[in-house]
């Protein structure tokens, strides 16, 4: 049944529009690809699969994995939502080892090593809380890491972007950096103080300035409480082109919808069309070079931090050894003790 759905799957692939089932409605999501066979396309991703034997063998072990982690019941429009969204994450490199990718994956589903962690630090801005959760089958991987500050005296929270992430043979792979509800029951002399505090982190620092101080905070308490579950090495992936392609599929989609709605009605769409695209060129940047530029801006507050393969094509690898620095921020964040616990938050 598993490989039967993929055939499926692979000839609307080509087509770049994939149907699968969400919440009782048929919904069309633009994934497109391409098993190579024999002919090569250069308008979508090209998979080349080594070894179809040890392919399915994977695939079927990934698809239970799958429909067992995210409690989803085994039938045609679970599979066929698994076999979808799994390519959405694949890398350049990837697609020329595809039985890899997915190895990889059972990998980040199977290992709960970090699952269900919860911990506090107190900190001269309050309480700072993280904790790692299950996420959704459409985001990049099955666990994200989410922190927050918290006021001791008021309650007052400001969310950290949230980081999501896998582990699979002792590597930490990165995938994404996401600044999701930022600000959630603060006031304004709580978030005054974490501002100030924040604006410490950019002193003297020249490179890198695209890169919001949040962002640096919660990749520092992330690489702290890797290190002190025993994981050094961290795997920052590059571009995911079935996501970029997906955003510009999209997006023509859009206007070419609006644009006979508009000419229905004698509008023009000039701004509209350049508002989209610019729109989607600064996603795809911020998942690119900023994402990237995260972890340069890291070996500048960090002299413990070794970065290698540092491209946006392949991504970068990081080492992590005893982390130190002199941004005081970030000193409290790594050389105070985690309080881990298990339950529901205090």
């Amino acid at each position: 049944m598993i490989r039967k759905i993929f055939d499926e799957i692979k000839e609307e692939a080509k087509l770049s529009n994939i149907t699968i089932r969400e919440d009782s409605f048929d919904v069309p999501i633009r994934v497109g690809f391409n098993i190579v066979d024999s002919n090569v396309r250069d308008d979508i991703p090209n998979f080349y699969i080594q070894d179809y034997n040890k392919f399915y063998q994977l695939l079927n072990e990934y698809v239970l994995s799958a429909l067992k982690f995210y409690d989803l019941e085994f039938n045609y429009h679970n599979i066929k939502r698994v076999l979808t969204y799994i390519w959405s994450n694949i890398t350049d490199s990837e697609m020329n080892e595809i039985e890899k990718y997915i190895n990889k994956y059972i990998s980040f589903i199977n290992d709960n090593l970090l699952s269900d962690k919860k911990g506090i630090k107190y900190t001269s801005l309050g309480m700072l809380k993280y904790n790692v959760s299950k996420q959704s089958i459409k985001q990049e991987t099955p666990y994200c890491f989410k922190s927050y500050f918290e006021d001791i005296n008021s309650g007052s929270k400001y969310s950290l972007p949230r980081i999501s992430f896998g582990i699979s043979n002792g590597i930490c792979y990165i995938y994404a950096i996401q600044n999701k509800d930022s600000k959630i029951n603060i006031d304004p002399v709580y978030n005054l103080k974490i501002k100030d505090s924040f604006k410490t982190i950019n002193s003297s620092i020249k490179k890198y300035r695209n890169v919001t101080p949040s962002f640096v905070v919660t990749l520092t308490l992330f690489l702290s409480f890797l290190s002190e579950n025993g994981i050094n090495k961290i795997k920052v992936e590059g571009p995911l082109p079935i996501r970029h392609l997906n955003r510009k599929l999209v997006t023509d989609y859009r206007i070419k919808f609006e644009t006979k709605r508009a000419i229905l009605k004698g509008e023009t769409l000039e701004v509209f069309k350049k508002e989209l695209i610019e729109k989607r060129l600064l996603n795809d940047n911020n998942s690119t070079v900023k994402f990237t530029n995260c972890f340069n801006r890291l070996k500048l507050h960090f002299d413990n931090v070794f970065l290698s393969k540092c491209d946006l094509e392949s991504g970068m690898i990081l080492t992590v050894m005893n982390l130190q620095t002199r941004y005081s921020l970030l000193k409290e964040i790594v050389e105070i003790p985690n309080v881990f616990y298990k339950g529901k938050e205090r």
